[in-house]
């Protein structure tokens, strides 16, 4: 399905954090008639420490849009989002705007390389 689809597939991304639960909601889009399937490596560091609560998880993303949970966090935490380039494509937030200080976070702390150095390009 990825060689015979003309195009980069975009994913799009909303998160929300409350009571020690962060939830990730992803959708895909691309010109492929069925939902494409896209691995999303992904962690959450912890906004005031930096440390990694969540190691680098793989999400299957499978259909054309789907809702990941994590329960148990003790804090707010940032996203790490397609850790070592784990799928060819575009990312996206939902609202269109991404979050700076996030960013500046993930350029600063992220400990995959790849989204460290990533993030500093996007500021």
């Amino acid at each position: 399905l990825w060689y015979s689809t003309p195009g980069t597939p975009t994913v799009q991304y909303e998160t929300s954090y409350a009571d020690g639960t962060f939830t990730l909601k992803l959708s895909q889009s691309s010109r492929s008639v069925t939902p494409m399937h896209i691995p999303v490596a992904f962690g959450l560091l912890d906004k005031v420490t930096g440390q990694e609560v969540v190691p680098t998880t793989v999400l299957e993303l499978k259909e054309a849009s789907q809702v990941f949970t994590f329960d148990g966090l003790e804090g707010d935490v940032v996203p790490s989002l397609l850790r070592d380039f784990s799928a060819p494509v575009k990312l996206e937030p939902v609202s269109g705007e991404v979050d700076e200080s996030d960013l500046a976070f993930l350029a600063a702390r992220d400990t995959d390389g790849f989204n460290r150095w990533d993030a500093g390009q996007r500021l």
